[in-house]
């Protein structure tokens, strides 16, 4: 049941994110959420299944931003490696391993989305890495205590 919640969660995060936040938000720098919402899942669920939602929703970004088939699951990959890593920290009280390591992996898809696109990268991605470790180290008391309390069950 949780892994449908999350893939529908997952589906209106992408979708908001390609086509409703870019015009509501005109300044360039915004959160990923669903970059985001894909490095918690990971943490929690494991590297196979990871892999599942990391190819279906870099698709589903590809096909929504008619960007060339495959780039975004490619960006996508070092936050199913940096993921794992922060899967040890998620039954502890140490939050800032888990954010350090989404202000990694958020610096490297928006490189490798760089690279691939053909743009050097700006100033953008430094904040974007800020905004989303902020959103982890927010976030993840409440993963903790959820984690914990399924763990129990």
């Amino acid at each position: 049941m949780s892994r449908i919640i999350f893939g529908l969660l997952l589906c209106v995060a992408i979708f908001s994110q390609a086509t409703l936040v870019p015009m509501l938000l005109p300044w360039g720098v915004i959160p990923n959420t669903v970059l985001v919402l894909l490095f918690l899942w990971c943490g929690w669920c494991g590297p196979r299944e990871a892999l599942f939602w990391i190819f279906v929703s870099g698709i589903l970004i590809d096909v929504l931003t008619l960007d060339t088939l495959g780039t975004n699951v490619l960006a996508l990959i070092p936050l199913l490696l940096l993921a794992t890593l922060a899967k040890d920290y998620v039954y502890h009280t140490l939050a800032v391993v888990p954010a350090l390591l989404m202000a990694v992996a958020t610096v490297a898809n928006g490189l490798i989305l760089c690279v691939a696109h053909g743009n050097p990268p700006g100033l953008y991605l430094p904040i974007q890495a800020a905004m989303h470790g902020i959103l982890v180290l927010v976030l993840f008391p409440f993963l903790a205590r959820a984690w914990r309390d399924v763990r129990r069950y």
